[in-house]
Protein backbone atom coordinates (compact mmCIF):
# COMPACT_ATOMS: atom_id res chain seq x y z
CA UNK A 1 0.00 0.00 0.00
CA UNK A 2 2.94 2.41 0.64
CA UNK A 3 4.15 1.94 -2.74
CA UNK A 4 0.45 2.50 -4.15
CA UNK A 5 0.07 5.33 -2.13
CA UNK A 6 3.81 6.96 -4.21
CA UNK A 7 2.33 5.91 -7.39
CA UNK A 8 -0.78 7.94 -6.63
CA UNK A 9 1.24 11.23 -5.50
CA UNK A 10 3.73 10.75 -8.20
CA UNK A 11 0.66 11.24 -10.75
CA UNK A 12 -0.57 13.84 -8.86
CA UNK A 13 3.02 15.70 -9.41
CA UNK A 14 2.89 14.91 -12.90
CA UNK A 15 -0.65 16.71 -13.61
CA UNK A 16 0.67 19.69 -11.44
CA UNK A 17 3.48 20.05 -13.10
CA UNK A 18 1.95 19.56 -16.46
CA UNK A 19 -0.81 22.57 -15.69
CA UNK A 20 2.15 24.74 -14.46
CA UNK A 21 3.80 24.32 -17.54
CA UNK A 22 0.84 25.08 -19.94
CA UNK A 23 0.41 28.30 -17.44
CA UNK A 24 3.66 29.64 -18.29
CA UNK A 25 3.08 28.79 -21.57
CA UNK A 26 -0.09 30.77 -22.33
CA UNK A 27 1.05 34.01 -20.10
CA UNK A 28 3.26 34.08 -23.32
CA UNK A 29 0.69 34.15 -25.92
CA UNK A 30 -0.57 36.76 -28.25
CA UNK A 31 -4.07 38.40 -28.27
CA UNK A 32 -5.25 39.82 -31.60
CA UNK A 33 -5.35 43.35 -31.53
CA UNK A 34 -7.83 43.58 -34.77
CA UNK A 35 -8.97 40.70 -36.31
CA UNK A 36 -11.15 40.22 -40.14
CA UNK A 37 -8.96 42.21 -42.27
CA UNK A 38 -7.51 42.54 -45.68
CA UNK A 39 -4.11 41.95 -46.50
CA UNK A 40 -3.41 45.38 -46.97
CA UNK A 41 -4.86 46.65 -43.99
CA UNK A 42 -3.09 43.79 -42.09
CA UNK A 43 0.22 44.91 -43.58
CA UNK A 44 -0.24 48.77 -42.98
CA UNK A 45 -1.19 47.81 -39.57
CA UNK A 46 1.77 45.11 -38.63
CA UNK A 47 4.06 48.45 -40.07
CA UNK A 48 2.93 50.88 -37.95
CA UNK A 49 3.02 48.99 -35.14
CA UNK A 50 6.70 47.33 -35.75
CA UNK A 51 7.84 51.00 -36.54
CA UNK A 52 6.18 52.18 -33.54
CA UNK A 53 8.67 49.56 -31.28
CA UNK A 54 5.43 46.95 -30.68
CA UNK A 55 6.48 43.33 -31.65
CA UNK A 56 3.42 42.17 -33.64
CA UNK A 57 2.62 39.16 -36.11
CA UNK A 58 0.24 38.79 -38.62
CA UNK A 59 -2.10 35.63 -38.89
CA UNK A 60 -3.82 34.00 -41.86
CA UNK A 61 -7.90 33.42 -40.58
CA UNK A 62 -8.80 31.39 -43.71
CA UNK A 63 -12.04 33.26 -45.55
CA UNK A 64 -12.24 35.63 -42.49
CA UNK A 65 -8.83 37.38 -43.25
CA UNK A 66 -6.40 38.55 -41.27
CA UNK A 67 -5.27 38.97 -37.45
CA UNK A 68 -2.73 41.16 -35.93
CA UNK A 69 -1.07 39.87 -32.44
CA UNK A 70 0.69 41.45 -30.29
CA UNK A 71 1.07 40.75 -26.39
CA UNK A 72 -1.09 41.53 -23.49
CA UNK A 73 1.50 44.09 -21.89
CA UNK A 74 2.02 45.92 -25.56
CA UNK A 75 -2.27 45.74 -25.88
CA UNK A 76 -2.85 49.12 -24.39
CA UNK A 77 0.29 51.10 -26.52
CA UNK A 78 -0.46 48.91 -29.75
CA UNK A 79 -4.25 50.23 -29.55
CA UNK A 80 -3.12 53.83 -28.67
CA UNK A 81 -0.43 53.95 -31.96
CA UNK A 82 -2.76 52.61 -34.23
CA UNK A 83 -5.75 55.16 -33.06
CA UNK A 84 -2.93 57.96 -33.71
CA UNK A 85 -1.74 56.47 -37.35
CA UNK A 86 -5.91 56.00 -37.79
CA UNK A 87 -5.18 52.45 -38.14
CA UNK A 88 -7.01 50.37 -39.99
CA UNK A 89 -8.26 52.93 -42.52
CA UNK A 90 -11.60 53.89 -42.53
CA UNK A 91 -13.55 52.25 -45.49
CA UNK A 92 -15.16 54.75 -48.00
CA UNK A 93 -18.77 54.09 -49.30
CA UNK A 94 -18.72 54.50 -53.23
CA UNK A 95 -21.59 54.96 -55.55
CA UNK A 96 -22.48 51.84 -56.44
CA UNK A 97 -23.04 51.29 -52.79
CA UNK A 98 -25.08 54.48 -52.40
CA UNK A 99 -27.34 53.41 -55.50
CA UNK A 100 -27.84 49.88 -55.20
CA UNK A 101 -30.74 48.31 -57.23
CA UNK A 102 -32.32 47.00 -54.25
CA UNK A 103 -32.90 50.11 -52.75
CA UNK A 104 -36.41 51.54 -52.63
CA UNK A 105 -37.22 54.45 -54.99
CA UNK A 106 -36.24 57.86 -53.57
CA UNK A 107 -37.36 61.47 -53.53
CA UNK A 108 -35.02 64.23 -56.26
CA UNK A 109 -33.91 65.69 -52.56
CA UNK A 110 -32.68 61.97 -51.48
CA UNK A 111 -31.01 61.07 -54.79
CA UNK A 112 -29.43 64.86 -54.72
CA UNK A 113 -28.11 64.53 -51.20
CA UNK A 114 -26.83 60.60 -51.84
CA UNK A 115 -25.11 61.72 -54.62
CA UNK A 116 -23.43 64.69 -52.92
CA UNK A 117 -22.40 62.35 -50.51
CA UNK A 118 -21.30 60.02 -53.08
CA UNK A 119 -19.11 62.98 -54.16
CA UNK A 120 -17.31 63.62 -50.96
CA UNK A 121 -16.55 59.51 -50.11
CA UNK A 122 -14.55 59.54 -53.53
CA UNK A 123 -12.72 62.35 -52.90
CA UNK A 124 -11.60 61.45 -49.61
CA UNK A 125 -10.85 57.90 -50.30
CA UNK A 126 -8.27 59.17 -53.58
CA UNK A 127 -7.21 61.71 -51.08
CA UNK A 128 -6.53 59.71 -48.50
CA UNK A 129 -3.98 57.74 -50.76
CA UNK A 130 -1.88 60.11 -50.73
CA UNK A 131 1.41 59.59 -49.19
CA UNK A 132 1.94 61.02 -45.74
CA UNK A 133 -2.01 61.38 -45.72
CA UNK A 134 -3.97 59.77 -42.26
CA UNK A 135 -7.30 60.92 -42.73
CA UNK A 136 -9.11 62.77 -45.28
CA UNK A 137 -12.59 64.38 -45.73
CA UNK A 138 -14.20 66.36 -47.80
CA UNK A 139 -17.53 68.40 -47.24
CA UNK A 140 -19.38 69.89 -50.63
CA UNK A 141 -22.47 72.56 -49.80
CA UNK A 142 -24.15 72.72 -53.56
CA UNK A 143 -27.10 75.36 -53.07
CA UNK A 144 -30.39 74.30 -54.86
CA UNK A 145 -30.47 77.47 -56.43
CA UNK A 146 -34.08 78.71 -58.04
CA UNK A 147 -33.19 78.93 -61.89
CA UNK A 148 -35.07 82.21 -61.99
CA UNK A 149 -33.23 83.81 -58.56
CA UNK A 150 -31.49 86.92 -59.28
CA UNK A 151 -28.46 85.74 -57.11
CA UNK A 152 -26.82 82.57 -57.44
CA UNK A 153 -25.56 81.00 -54.44
CA UNK A 154 -22.02 79.38 -55.46
CA UNK A 155 -20.81 76.01 -54.50
CA UNK A 156 -18.15 75.55 -51.65
CA UNK A 157 -15.78 73.17 -50.73
CA UNK A 158 -13.88 72.04 -47.57
CA UNK A 159 -10.98 69.43 -47.44
CA UNK A 160 -9.84 68.27 -43.91
CA UNK A 161 -6.31 65.97 -43.79
CA UNK A 162 -5.01 65.10 -41.45
CA UNK A 163 -0.79 63.68 -41.75
CA UNK A 164 2.18 62.94 -40.48
CA UNK A 165 4.38 65.38 -38.75
CA UNK A 166 7.20 64.24 -40.40
CA UNK A 167 5.55 65.58 -44.05
CA UNK A 168 5.69 68.75 -45.54
CA UNK A 169 2.43 68.65 -46.94
CA UNK A 170 2.31 72.73 -47.71
CA UNK A 171 3.46 71.57 -51.32
CA UNK A 172 0.18 69.52 -52.45
CA UNK A 173 -2.25 72.27 -51.53
CA UNK A 174 -2.53 73.59 -54.93
CA UNK A 175 -3.08 69.64 -56.34
CA UNK A 176 -5.40 69.06 -53.83
CA UNK A 177 -7.29 72.16 -54.51
CA UNK A 178 -7.37 71.74 -58.19
CA UNK A 179 -8.64 67.97 -58.08
CA UNK A 180 -11.94 69.29 -55.54
CA UNK A 181 -12.54 72.21 -58.13
CA UNK A 182 -12.43 69.75 -61.35
CA UNK A 183 -14.69 66.55 -59.28
CA UNK A 184 -17.61 68.97 -58.62
CA UNK A 185 -19.57 71.19 -60.73
CA UNK A 186 -19.46 74.60 -60.88
CA UNK A 187 -16.58 74.68 -58.06
CA UNK A 188 -13.69 77.57 -58.24
CA UNK A 189 -10.12 76.88 -56.42
CA UNK A 190 -11.23 80.28 -54.28
CA UNK A 191 -14.21 78.11 -52.97
CA UNK A 192 -11.98 75.56 -51.70
CA UNK A 193 -10.77 75.19 -48.22
CA UNK A 194 -7.50 73.09 -47.22
CA UNK A 195 -7.32 72.37 -43.40
CA UNK A 196 -3.99 70.61 -42.42
CA UNK A 197 -3.93 68.84 -39.43
CA UNK A 198 -0.17 67.20 -38.71
CA UNK A 199 -0.90 63.67 -36.16
CA UNK A 200 0.99 63.69 -32.68
CA UNK A 201 2.44 59.87 -33.26
CA UNK A 202 5.45 59.20 -32.31
CA UNK A 203 7.36 56.37 -33.92
CA UNK A 204 10.63 55.17 -34.70
CA UNK A 205 12.61 53.84 -37.24
CA UNK A 206 12.53 50.70 -38.76
CA UNK A 207 16.77 50.82 -37.82
CA UNK A 208 15.57 51.12 -34.33
CA UNK A 209 13.82 48.46 -33.84
CA UNK A 210 16.27 45.56 -33.20
CA UNK A 211 16.12 42.64 -36.05
CA UNK A 212 17.95 39.28 -34.97
CA UNK A 213 17.87 35.66 -37.29
CA UNK A 214 16.30 33.10 -36.21
CA UNK A 215 16.86 29.90 -37.79
CA UNK A 216 17.91 32.23 -41.32
CA UNK A 217 14.00 34.19 -40.55
CA UNK A 218 14.39 37.66 -39.66
CA UNK A 219 12.30 38.38 -36.62
CA UNK A 220 12.46 40.57 -33.39
CA UNK A 221 14.89 40.18 -31.42
CA UNK A 222 12.00 40.40 -28.21
CA UNK A 223 10.66 37.77 -29.64
CA UNK A 224 13.47 34.72 -29.94
CA UNK A 225 12.28 34.00 -26.31
CA UNK A 226 8.94 32.95 -27.50
CA UNK A 227 10.23 31.39 -30.39
CA UNK A 228 12.36 29.32 -28.13
CA UNK A 229 9.31 28.72 -25.39
CA UNK A 230 7.28 27.80 -28.81
CA UNK A 231 9.73 24.94 -29.78
CA UNK A 232 10.65 23.91 -26.63
CA UNK A 233 7.84 23.11 -25.02
CA UNK A 234 6.58 19.85 -27.26
CA UNK A 235 10.31 18.17 -25.91
CA UNK A 236 9.88 19.12 -22.48
CA UNK A 237 6.27 17.54 -22.42
CA UNK A 238 7.86 14.49 -23.95
CA UNK A 239 10.73 14.66 -21.40
CA UNK A 240 8.53 14.89 -18.62
CA UNK A 241 6.21 11.75 -19.95
CA UNK A 242 9.38 9.72 -20.56
CA UNK A 243 10.68 10.28 -16.79
CA UNK A 244 6.67 9.69 -15.99
CA UNK A 245 7.07 6.39 -17.25
CA UNK A 246 10.10 5.52 -16.22
CA UNK A 247 9.55 5.99 -12.31
CA UNK A 248 5.65 4.23 -13.19
CA UNK A 249 7.79 1.24 -14.05
CA UNK A 250 10.35 1.31 -11.43
CA UNK A 251 7.43 1.92 -8.79
CA UNK A 252 5.27 -1.03 -10.25
CA UNK A 253 8.40 -3.28 -10.41
CA UNK A 254 9.11 -2.39 -6.36
CA UNK A 255 5.54 -2.72 -5.95
CA UNK A 256 5.06 -6.20 -7.21
CA UNK A 257 8.92 -7.32 -6.00
CA UNK A 258 7.24 -6.09 -2.50
CA UNK A 259 3.89 -8.44 -2.65
CA UNK A 260 5.54 -11.26 -4.71
CA UNK A 261 7.76 -12.46 -1.82
CA UNK A 262 5.02 -12.14 0.81
CA UNK A 263 2.49 -14.41 -1.45
CA UNK A 264 5.23 -16.93 -2.12
CA UNK A 265 5.88 -17.23 2.04
CA UNK A 266 2.18 -17.23 2.83
CA UNK A 267 1.77 -20.36 0.09
CA UNK A 268 4.73 -22.09 1.58
CA UNK A 269 3.27 -21.69 5.50
CA UNK A 270 0.20 -22.79 4.55
CA UNK A 271 1.61 -26.05 2.25
CA UNK A 272 3.77 -26.82 5.51
CA UNK A 273 0.65 -26.54 8.42
CA UNK A 274 -1.27 -28.60 6.73
CA UNK A 275 0.78 -31.71 6.71
CA UNK A 276 1.85 -31.25 10.72
CA UNK A 277 -1.88 -31.04 11.17
CA UNK A 278 -2.41 -34.62 9.75
CA UNK A 279 0.32 -35.96 11.28
CA UNK A 280 -1.09 -35.36 14.75
CA UNK A 281 -4.78 -36.32 13.54
CA UNK A 282 -3.00 -39.94 12.74
CA UNK A 283 -1.02 -39.83 16.31
CA UNK A 284 -4.02 -39.52 18.21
Amino acid sequence: MKYLFSVIDFRRWLILTCLVTSLAFLSGCKEAVYNQLSEREANNILLTLLKGGVEADKRADGEKGYSILVSESKMALAIELLKMNAEPEEPYRTMGDLFARNQLIATPAEERIRFIYGIEQGLAATLSKIDGVLVARVHIVMPDNDPLANQVKPTSASVFLKHRADMNMQVILPAVKDMVVHSVEGLTVDRVAVTLFPATATSTTPSDVPITRFFGALVAASSVSTLWMLLGLPWLLVVLLAVALFFATRLRALLWSYVKPSSSGMDSNERGERPVASAKNRFH
